[in-house]
């Protein structure tokens, strides 16, 4: 806690003067009683303040946030615990807690004395808070004497982190595509069935690195084999996530004009956002590993590892004003090589279309998944007709479909969970009937 500030009220000052003024009179024309009168006004709301100070009152404060991670949209709670640790009473405690930068308005409680060693709680909610972090807090307590004279001011210093996390759907029972389920031949080779070097090598594929082929194996299999340092038998998940401000739109009015609370049916980026973190909750809670490729301006893959990393992650994630996705090029063909491929994109540009289209995935069977977003109806909010199938959303899904990814287009209020079953909804029939078409 800061140390206390003490002050005198406006009542106290007034008394104050009034003391000083009928001392100063009484003075001046001989009259001791009105010289006493002033004298005594004068030494009230000194002794006040003395009484006060001196009173060495304690107060501790306990904070705690409910719910403790909060999505999008949700109430949050802020609930204060007062306890006065002193031997003594307190005053009237009049409570302001400092509310986030983002949010206007104040949120003040006042309480009535407390007695010794007792506690007592009180609680706000914060308006629906959109995606992103803040921080509420410190708390700061005004304590008055009973003649309201002194004001002792004292200011905590704990506050509290809000982490608002996108809103995360529970998707459907349907799997992406494993690295092993990857490729013509993929699985036809048993691991350890020719010794040791077996078990870190796979056949070559376009775009591996020469220099890492088994050339002994090669000779004694009949096939080119490579070394691999690391086999992705847990089947590897790479989010492709599109932050870049100029391929998303957002609705026209302002934020809650029409009563609905989500956010990402007025805005194509936070519905991307929550397509990221539904998937990626999905792929880490089912024990695969998965990781995100969005920096523009640092491409790389971030794995995420946990839930709540990831929920931290895309809680704070902004949009960057790039015009192509063309940093990504290197390391998405990397990736298509590597791990199963999942992207949500905005509009495309013809550069990030053909960048794409140029990460090809391994063998025939499609590992590289896209969730293309109609940004045009975003626009104009639920419930408006997707656009004609001349549209540019359209021409790209047919060029990358044609690339040999599986893509599937995204309409303002369609939800996630939707989405997700009408990308995979093909690859599941595919497994039941044994790849009979």
């Amino acid at each position: 806690m800061a140390g206390p500030r003490t002050g005198f009220t406006t009542r106290a000052s007034c008394l104050i003067a009034a003391g000083v003024t009928a001392l100063a009179c009484g003075l001046l024309l001989g009259i001791v009683d009105l010289a006493r009168a002033g004298v005594l006004a004068l030494a009230v709301p000194l002794l006040s303040a003395i009484v006060v100070y001196r009173s060495q009152v304690r107060l501790a404060n306990k904070r705690s946030v409910e719910p403790a991670r909060a999505s999008a949209g949700d109430t949050v709670v802020v609930n204060l615990t007062i306890t006065n640790r002193s031997l003594l009473a307190t005053g009237a405690l009049m409570l302001e807690d400092q509310l986030p930068d983002q949010l206007s308005g104040r949120a003040r409680f006042v309480l009535d004395s407390l007695r010794s060693k007792e506690s007592r709680t009180v609680s706000y909610r914060m308006p629906r808070l959109p995606r992103g972090r803040y921080r509420t807090g410190p708390l700061h307590i005004r304590l008055t004497d009973p003649f309201h004279l002194v004001d002792l001011r004292r200011s905590f210093t704990a506050a509290s982190d809000v982490v608002v996390a996108p809103v995360v759907e529970r998707l459907p029972q349907l799997e992406p595509p494993r690295s092993i389920d990857v490729g013509d031949n993929a699985g036809s080779h048993s691991i350890g069935a020719h010794g040791a070097d077996d078990a870190s090598t796979r056949e070559y594929r376009v775009g591996d690195d020469l220099r890492k082929i088994h050339w002994r194996l090669s000779a004694r299999t009949g096939a080119i084999m490579v070394r691999q340092e690391e086999r992705p038998w847990r089947g590897e998940v790479t989010m492709l996530l599109d932050l870049r401000s100029g391929a998303h739109v957002e609705a026209r009015g302002t934020r809650g004009q029409d009563g609905n609370p989500d956010d990402r049916t007025r805005s194509s980026l936070e519905w991307a956002i929550s397509a990221a973190a539904s998937v990626g909750t999905y792929t880490l809670v089912a024990g695969r590993d998965f990781g995100l490729a969005c920096d523009l301006a640092a491409p790389r893959r971030l794995r995420m590892g946990s839930v709540t990393n990831l929920a931290n992650y895309l809680a704070e994630a902004r949009s960057f004003a790039r015009p192509d996705l063309t940093a990504l090029s290197s390391l998405a063909s990397s990736l298509a090589r590597e791990s199963t491929v999942i992207a949500v994109l905005g509009d495309l540009d013809p550069a990030s279309l053909r960048m794409l289209a140029d990460v090809h995935p391994r063998g025939s069977t499609t590992t590289a998944l896209a969730l293309l977003l109609d940004t045009a109806t975003w626009a104009y909010g639920p419930g408006s007709p997707p656009s004609s199938a001349t549209a540019p959303c359209y021409t790209a899904a047919r060029t990358l479909r044609g690339a040999g990814w599986q893509v599937g287009v995204v309409c303002c209020g369609d939800s996630v969970a939707d989405a997700w079953r009408n990308l995979l909804a093909y690859r599941s029939v595919k497994a039941l009937t044994g790849g009979v078409r």
